[in-house]
């Protein structure tokens, strides 16, 4: 769980410790042991119920009758099935507890007041803990969102626990999902699309509870059809009757299925007065009733094969070694010819999945496999087009901790996976983003396949970095920061088809060759010197953003390789159009105009860079911007006399070329316009005026050729 001033569980030589003082634990027996339902003298159920019932009214602000239906289920399960430490609220294999809508929160909050190791007055600690949300306090397993979303994330943290039981085994992993939810929920479509991948996947350790009103009548086309048509056990029961609720759940624990208990509220029911300060020191006790579980699970971890192992992914590091592989795995892709599907999307996960075993990769792909309904999950899953339900898989995965999450989807899908993305967001989980069909390179399938303003929306929302790799080099680099980001989602942008070859350092400079319409589609220049960062061994693409190719004069038909301390112009790029701005600069410097080429890849870690860095990649000369998206934002790299070439409306169903050429993006179009801009702009430090260096040069250059 998070926050900052919250307990970790107790590992290395702190196990060793505290197994060799157990018996010194007060009150325990060294044998203890309880079973997940807690049957070992459990309290009355009415006096649970009753306390709890008290601490959630009297905080301040809280509806009449809201949380207050499901106040007995929440008992029971809290005091007879969940399996938790209050002590340690970090312990990796204590149940998982999700509220899915707000109207919980007071319950959830009086639950962590009572259930504290030192409580207190329970109303006044239900007060405290209601001002720390998600972050905050350590007991709040998720931040709660719009409905539906605690259902599938709740399916993401069960997804998490069937692979990790997988590879370090029940001795360790062994822990369930319990989701807190009402009628609207299920009634959302994200929901719905959670509850048919849990039921293809049998997620058998994943229960949710929902509020259903008693005089409701059939549920015929209701929630619980429709979750049992997806293949979940679903069952009704009184929600104020304790030992149906306990026989209820503890089916759900033994069930092959996932779970779906409706409890039937009644509106009228009246507790009984007079019991709620019997339960004070019971509600304690729930909260310690599952130290002994942790310590015999401290024990096995001690003396388990795999303990650095689950030490490491569950704190969240890279493998020691992960760098050098992935260099060499980089390498290997270097060598295998033009063509190969070894740099799509898809292979790129592929060799992730190689090099990382907590590496889990989902896809949206439509027709693609899924996994049928074998307890063995593997590690890359096709959800098909379920992209709302997969991102929202992806946070719980991330939630429970212990694999690095990543979904890939089409660029414009990511509408539909917002509202789970602003949630990873909120949260700062480490999740990944593939976005593939990034830029005009669909174009025929139509203008609603082109995206436009996503992009921009990306960069707007906080927390995430977006990044838009330029070539293969780049691509590398921007996964390798995806992986060691930890503050956030990453969104990787990238085109459908085959990234261009980074140029080879030092290589001659080539004739011009005719112009080419296809913008991106064009390769690189050779002569470029494109990624001399990279080849020094520093990952350019961790500023944010870099020089590509300084300004430099046309010498004869080919482009200088020196640099030039004077710019008239910079051209700033992000992701393919970066080719475009490299074509356009030689264009440009056989007209005299000295242009440098910078390429923006990650714009938040580039906002992260000192003032004086900043300034030194931009320059102070005219800026123009280039990229096939809408120009929202860019004003903020450009200035208030820049220049950005785009789109600000939606295309048309056409060729790659042919919306390249209608919006501008080409280097022709680009020279263009950069021409054009320094002749008219009063103020431009590089104005084609009798006295501006780059007419001075150009009259020189003749005279030396005359």
């Amino acid at each position: 769980m998070p926050g900052a001033a919250a307990a970790t569980y107790t590992t290395g030589m702190d196990a060793d410790l505290l197994l060799e003082h157990r018996s010194a634990v007060p009150g325990e027996s060294r044998d203890a042991a309880l079973d997940r339902t807690g049957r070992a003298a459990p309290a009355p159920p009415q006096a649970l119920a009753a306390s709890l019932r008290l601490a959630v009214e009297s905080q301040p602000n809280v509806a009449a009758g809201s949380a207050l239906g499901m106040v007995d289920a929440a008992s029971v399960l809290w005091s007879r099935i969940l399996k938790f430490d209050a002590a340690d609220p970090h312990w990796p294999d204590r149940d998982r507890f999700v509220v899915s809508n707000a109207r919980f929160a007071p319950l959830l909050r009086a639950l962590l007041a009572l259930a504290a190791p030192d409580p207190g007055d329970a109303a006044e600690g239900a007060h405290e803990i209601g001002t720390a949300g998600f972050g905050q306090h350590p007991g709040v397993e998720m931040a709660i969102g719009p409905a539906g979303q605690g259902i599938a994330t709740g399916t993401g943290m069960a997804l998490a626990e069937r692979l990790l039981a997988a590879r370090f085994g029940h001795s360790l992993v062994d822990h369930r999902t319990w989701v807190l939810a009402c009628e609207t929920d299920l009634a959302a479509g994200i929901a719905l699309e959670a509850a048919s991948l849990a039921g293809q996947l049998r997620l058998d350790r994943l229960c949710v509870l929902f509020e259903m009103d008693a005089g409701a009548g059939s549920d015929t086309g209701g929630p619980m059809a429709r979750f049992a048509a997806c293949g979940w056990s679903v069952r009704s029961v009184d929600a104020h009757d304790p030992e149906a609720l306990a026989q209820a759940l503890a089916g759900a624990a033994r069930g092959r299925r996932p779970n779906l208990i409706a409890c039937r509220i009644r509106n009228d029911d009246v507790p009984a007065p007079g019991i709620e300060a019997a339960a004070g020191g019971a509600w304690r006790d729930c909260g310690s009733r599952g130290a002994s579980a942790r310590r015999s699970w401290l024990k096995r971890l001690v003396r388990h094969r795999l303990r650095g192992e689950f030490d490491r992914v569950m704190a969240g590091q890279l493998p020691s070694h992960w760098r050098r592989d992935w260099r060499e795995a980089f390498r290997c892709l270097e060598e295998q010819p033009a063509g190969t599907s070894s740099w799509s999307p898809a292979g790129a996960i592929d060799t992730l999945l190689d090099l990382l075993p907590e590496f889990v990769g989902i896809s949206s792909a439509p027709g693609g496999q899924r996994t049928g309904p074998s307890l063995q999950i593997a590690r890359r899953l096709c959800f098909g087009t379920q992209e709302h339900a997969m991102a929202a898989l992806l946070n719980g995965v991330a939630l429970h901790g212990g694999l690095i999450a990543c979904g890939s989807a089409s660029f414009i899908s990511v509408d539909r996976m917002r509202p789970a993305l602003r949630l990873g967001a909120l949260m700062r989980r480490q999740v990944i983003h593939l976005l593939t069909d990034d830029g005009l390179s669909i174009g025929e399938d139509g203008a609603a396949w082109q995206p436009v303003e996503q992009l921009a929306s990306l960069r707007a929302m906080p927390n995430v970095a977006v990044f838009r790799p330029a070539d293969r080099i780049e691509l590398m680099e921007c996964w390798d920061l995806a992986l060691h980001r930890t503050d956030g989602p990453s969104v990787i942008a990238v085109p459908p088809g085959l990234l261009p070859q980074p140029a080879q350092p030092d290589g001659p400079a080539q004739p011009d060759e005719p112009a080419q319409p296809d913008g991106p589609a064009q390769p690189v220049h050779p002569a470029q010197p494109i990624q001399a960062a990279h080849r020094r061994g520093s990952n350019a693409c961790g500023r944010g953003g870099y020089v590509v190719a300084e300004a430099g004069v046309a010498v004869g038909v080919g482009v200088a390789t020196g640099a030039s301390a004077h710019r008239d112009v910079t051209l700033i790029a992000t992701g393919p159009e970066l080719a475009v701005a490299l074509a356009a600069r030689d264009r440009l410097a056989r007209r005299h105009v000295a242009a440098a080429v910078v390429s923006l890849p990650c714009w938040e870690l580039f906002s992260r860079q000192g003032a004086a860095y900043r300034e030194a990649v931009l320059g102070t000369a005219p800026r123009v911007g280039i990229e096939a998206a809408s120009g929202f934002g860019w004003e903020r790299w450009l200035g208030a006399d820049g220049v950005f070439i785009g789109m600000d409306e939606f295309g048309v169903p056409a060729s790659a070329s042919e919306l390249y050429r209608q919006f501008g993006i080409t280097p022709e179009a680009v020279a263009e316009n950069v021409h054009r801009r320094l002749r008219t702009h009063p103020r431009s430090t590089g104005r084609l005026d009798e006295g501006s260096p780059v007419e001075s040069r150009a009259r020189g250059s003749q005279r030396d050729g005359g």
